[in-house]
């Protein structure tokens, strides 16, 4: 009985939104600083009269790069919402005399992007993962690397992202491959990949354990 009352609060945490709104209002924060960081390097970039991208300056390549690092902070903070739902849902399954793999776990009852085998957790995780250890890759993203290394790599080159493109464009990729489109939907990444995972998650949960409603 205690084991299925740990279960059950586990689930119910799962359900309870409260823990996502703080991780999705910085998103939604994040985005905006995307959307004005944008607005200005097109600006900007416009005053130099539209180059193309051999001709852009210094300032330019640096605007562009904050918007990188903007996108891939964004997609850290939804990996840690990712993270939390995993050791959650793992934990439930320990109670129960079960295990369920961390790549099993992120695509239970996860959306996936249209025409691709990807769900939109195991993208939001990949996303995180290259912008976190890419330097730790070749230039040209071979050699050296982990499994685990090229687990990431194989499915970043699914969804579009290429060794020879700027931080911020590979990035986008993920974005698009989740939301559909580059900024408009990215203040939804949290409810997208997150907040609806662990809501499907939890009826599914009670009703694979055999789970009450109340304790």
């Amino acid at each position: 009985m205690e084991t299925q009352t740990t279960a059950l609060r586990l689930v119910q945490t799962l359900e309870e939104e409260l823990d996502q709104f703080p991780l999705a209002s910085v998103i939604r924060s994040h985005a905006d600083l995307t959307e004005r960081a944008l607005c200005a390097w097109s600006e900007h970039v416009q005053l130099l009269g539209g180059p193309g991208r051999r001709f852009w300056d210094h300032l330019a390549e640096l605007m562009y790069d904050e918007v990188g690092v903007l996108l891939g902070a964004a997609f850290v903070l939804v990996q840690a919402g990712i993270t939390e739902t995993v050791s959650i849902v793992k934990r439930i399954y320990e109670l129960n005399g079960q295990t369920i793999g961390k790549t099993e776990l992120m695509s239970l009852e996860a959306m996936h992007a249209p025409d691709s085998t990807h769900s939109y957790v195991v993208i939001a995780n990949a996303a995180a993962n290259f912008y976190k250890h890419r330097f730790e890759w070749s230039r040209d993203w071979l050699g050296c690397v982990s499994s685990q290394q090229q687990a990431t790599i194989n499915l970043i080159r699914d969804i579009g992202m290429r060794p020879d493109i700027d931080l911020a464009d590979n990035l986008f990729c993920a974005v698009r491959a989740i939301t559909g489109s580059d900024t408009r939907r990215l203040g939804d990444l949290a409810s997208l990949v997150v907040e609806q995972w662990r809501a499907r998650l939890a009826p599914c949960l009670r009703i694979r354990f055999q789970l009450p409603t109340e304790p």
